[in-house]
């Protein structure tokens, strides 16, 4: 009887300690402590600077929570905190927001319409469901937000750590690791642009989806902002850089700022994709974006993709290492592609002068700095190519010379290369390889007399010629005979140092 008494109060107990606790709505200032002694509360002091919230927790639009001192809160499993009024959070050293236990976290945080003027700083967020920002111009600054989940059992909580919708918060100084999907996600159908500045990304996306680490949407009246971050990845194969797109075809213009960033060992470094984006891609580091093998889907330094409204100016940056330097792809087959400028010797814009340095970049044995996988022109000048030779460039850059529906990439004239001399051994060599269309020979000026070894393939993959010959004054002849008129690769190494070059076979 004892025993059937007990389990009966625990059972009446349950649904009062995990029900929700909301403050009145009269204009208080509240304190932890001060909720803790409220009546029906369920905020609890565990131990000096340590609190439980055992169930939802909301505080009222007209009432405010104030946070200064160093606390930890752990809240119980599924609960989900509120605010409609004013949090601020401003500690000496940190707070901590945390689950009871790590194994069974609490449902988020939401920040809703009429919480304007909350602030966090200084704040750990951790095995929750993610911060949710409603209509809201929240400030997160020197916060950390990891380890949050995209599901609590069956039910879906957020595909962002951090996760606005409408507004223009402001994310500054934060560092976002280890969270299930995206670090900061912003919605395809809603106006939202938030402002991301010197903050760390690292290995988000641990679910290893089809997530970039920064995944936003439609922008709003003021511009999307990425700036002097760290967006780097290595564990998650499937986990891209940052996104920004229109999908839905919206109306209005998106405006973007992208600089000062460096993005590396993703999936793809920036992706900007569908229309009305105004884009403004600048002094950023983007390589190594090569963590999947698979370049059919992936591996892009920068990928465009979209209309002739997708627009804007690429200039000063350096892409190296990726699987592909720049893609370029119609989003329709009946309408203009994008019109980003990647440099215009002609125009007064003081953005659109070119000078990114593009190199190294390729896959299957070949380099692809630049693919333009599309009919439209685009103009791409006053770019160091990592090369002095505009053969070479060009024997790097996929486009109209190769395959006559393609577009045409203009990128002379080219800028003196700044990175040709410190290029690694193994990854760089020198080559001129005429007359390109060839007929029954081609001849090749390598940099030395010292052997090299030489091999052709079709654009199947498949060898059709393979050598190792010694250059008679630097200079080696390849035998084309008995080849089926077409575009062939032809890779040299020598000395240690590698290169590939387009070659086309004539009748």
């Amino acid at each position: 009887m004892k025993k059937l008494l007990l389990l009966a109060l625990l059972t009446l107990a349950a649904p009062r300690a995990f029900a929700q606790f909301q403050t009145p709505g009269t204009g208080v200032r509240w304190t932890l402590a001060q909720l803790a002694a409220a009546t029906g509360s369920n905020v609890v002091l565990t131990s000096p600077g340590t609190y439980a919230v055992n169930g939802n927790l909301r505080l009222s639009p007209t009432d405010t929570l104030t946070i200064s001192a160093n606390t930890t809160l752990r809240l119980a499993a599924s609960a989900l905190v509120t605010v409609d009024g004013v949090l601020l959070v401003n500690p000496r050293d940190s707070v901590k927001i945390t689950a009871q236990a790590n194994t069974a976290p609490f449902s988020g945080l939401t920040f809703s319409a009429t919480s304007q003027g909350s602030r966090l700083r200084k704040t750990i967020v951790e095995y929750g469901g993610g911060i949710r920002i409603l209509d809201n111009d929240l400030l997160l600054d020197s916060c950390v937000v990891r380890y949050q989940v995209s599901r609590i059992g069956t039910t879906n909580t957020n595909s962002g750590a951090i996760s606005p919708s409408g507004g223009a918060p402001r994310i500054l100084n934060c560092r976002i690791y280890s969270n299930a999907r995206s670090g900061v996600l912003s919605p395809a159908n809603r106006n939202t642009s938030p402002v991301i500045q010197n903050c760390v990304f690292r290995d988000n996306d641990t679910e290893n989806g089809n997530y970039p680490q920064i995944n936003l949407g439609i922008g709003g009246a003021t511009p999307i902002v990425v700036e002097r971050c760290q967006v780097i990845g290595g564990l998650y194969n499937m986990a891209g850089g940052v996104s920004v797109s229109n999908l839905l075809g919206s109306a209005g213009t998106t405006t973007v700022r992208i600089r000062q960033n460096r993005i590396a060992n993703n999936r793809y470094g920036v992706a900007l994709l569908g229309s009305g984006i105004s884009a403004v891609v600048t002094r950023n580091i983007i390589e190594n974006n090569n963590i999947n093998s698979n370049a059919n889907t992936g591996g892009s330094g920068i990928n465009l993709q979209g209309g002739a409204t997708l627009t804007g100016v690429v200039s000063r940056n350096v892409l190296r290492g990726n699987l592909w330097g720049v893609t370029v792809l119609r989003s329709s087959s009946t309408a203009p592609g994008p019109t980003m400028s990647f440099g215009d010797v002609s125009s007064t814009d003081s953005l659109n002068v070119g000078l990114n340095q593009l190199y190294n970049n390729g896959n299957g044995g070949q380099i692809y700095d630049f693919y333009l996988n599309a009919p439209d022109n685009m103009l791409a000048q006053n770019n160091d190519w990592g090369t002095n030779s505009a053969a070479v460039a060009e024997s790097h850059i996929v486009h109209q010379v190769d395959q006559p529906a393609l577009g045409l990439l203009n990128f002379m004239p080219m800028r003196a290369s700044a990175v040709l001399a410190a290029r690694p051994a193994g990854l760089a060599l020198e080559l001129a390889a005429y007359p390109n269309p060839a007929r029954g020979t081609l001849t090749l000026r390598l940099p030395t007399s010292a052997p090299a070894r030489l091999g052709l393939r079709n654009l199947l993959g498949q060898a059709v010629y393979a050598a190792e010959a010694t250059p008679a004054s630097g200079q080696l002849t390849v035998p084309l005979a008995g080849l089926t008129p077409g575009l062939y690769v032809l890779v040299v190494t020598q000395q240690g140092r590698s290169t590939s070059a387009k070659v086309t076979v004539g009748e």
